[in-house]
């Protein structure tokens, strides 16, 4: 039936009002039947007169503002649902009070904590104040009131006896109340058990998280570790390349003593601007560091000599003879002497056939006993 009702209540928006209306269906047709109740009760101690009829009015103003509620909650008004009931009973009671006075409406104050126990449990604080307030001011009112219109109310003033409608009237107020609280009761405990259960399962999904960002920050940091040893990895490997190619680059262009005061300096393979900075430099040096007088290039394995090989060849040349020294040339094909000729390149310098004509040479420049070649004029 609850869940029948909660879907006929579809036009409220807030969880928390559709979880609460068919409680407050309940509590208000329990009070319209209270109402009722009450009204056969008054009729019946009373009897069916003008005394009977103020408190019989009382009953049905209830008894009709409770069942305006419930079409107001079945229309999705959870608040209008609320006030209307509890207007209707604060009315009631000041209706029959102000018209019977002290001491005969004194029972009927029990019937204003039902609208402050009912606004206390289903809205927010604000409307509870305002209910509370205006069942106070009823007493203070019917001071003020009741010796103004005492003398039109004689006429509708109750016996002097009202024990039975006092116990009834605390028998329905006490009926009401606990229908109230057997409804709401269930109800505010099951908001209690599921804000725990949410509260525990945010705290399970919070030490989840944290656990996943534990696990990610460690495998980031591993991450970065690796990527830190790699980059280190990659600089040795980086240093190591560069000597390489340092070591390749002196191999390159090697420059070898092969007699007393003479180089040679052997080029093979293409050579570009790169290659050609090393070989003069590597020459330069050997020059300086041996004293030689007589350096040799040999071009055998140079596969072709074009204008940029003949200018470095020509450069060097120019540098070696600053030192002092003497350049000699061999290596030279017929091919490679047609192509120089062809560019129009002059070699300044001695040139043999191949390095065996070149060493014969020098050597046969030693005079006996000399161990050093005597420098050319």
């Amino acid at each position: 039936m609850q869940t029948d009702m909660r879907q006929f209540l579809i036009a409220s928006t807030d969880p928390i009002e559709r979880q609460q209306a068919p409680a407050l269906q309940a509590i208000l047709i329990a009070i319209s039947v209270a109402a009722l109740v009450a009204l056969i009760v008054f009729l019946a101690v009373l009897g069916v007169n003008p005394t009977s009829g103020v408190p019989a009015g009382g009953a049905v103003l209830v008894m009709l503002t409770s069942l305006a509620g419930v079409a107001a909650l079945r229309r999705g008004y959870f608040r209008l649902a609320v006030l209307v009931p509890s207007a209707g009973l604060i009315v009631a009671v000041f209706f029959v009070t102000v018209i019977y006075g002290y001491p005969a409406a004194t029972p009927f104050f029990l019937v204003t904590f039902i609208p402050v126990i009912l606004t206390g449990l289903l809205i927010e604080t604000r409307p509870l104040l305002l209910i509370a307030a205006a069942s106070a001011l009823i007493t203070a009112v019917i001071f003020l009131v009741n010796p103004v219109i005492a003398p039109f109310t004689t006429m509708v003033q109750p016996p002097g006896d009202l024990t039975i409608v006092a116990v009834a009237l605390f028998l329905l107020v006490l009926f009401v109340v606990t229908t109230i609280i057997a409804l709401f009761g269930p109800v505010l405990r099951q908001s209690l058990v599921a804000a725990l259960a949410r509260e525990r399962e945010l705290e399970q999904l919070r030490d989840s998280l944290e656990a996943t960002v534990n696990e990610r920050t460690a495998g980031l940091q591993e991450a970065l570790r690796m990527v830190e040893q790699r980059e280190a990895q990659l600089q040795q490997a980086l240093a190591d390349l560069q000597a390489s190619q340092a070591t390749i680059r002196e191999l390159s262009a090697p420059v070898l003593p092969v007699l007393p005061g003479v180089l040679i300096a052997p080029l093979v393979g293409a050579i570009d601007e790169s290659r050609a900075a090393v070989f003069v430099a590597n020459v330069l040096r050997a020059v300086e560091r041996e004293r030689a007088q007589q350096v040799i290039f040999d071009v055998t394995g140079v596969p072709l000599i074009d204008t940029q090989v003949a200018r470095m060849i020509l450069q060097a040349a120019d540098a070696v003879r600053l030192l002092g020294a003497q350049v000699i040339l061999v290596g030279i094909r017929p091919e490679v002497a047609q192509t120089v000729v062809g560019l129009g390149v002059v070699l300044d310098m001695k040139t043999y056939a191949d390095l065996q004509q070149a060493i014969h040479a020098l050597s046969a420049a030693f005079p006996a006993g000399v161990n050093r070649l005597s420098r050319p004029q």
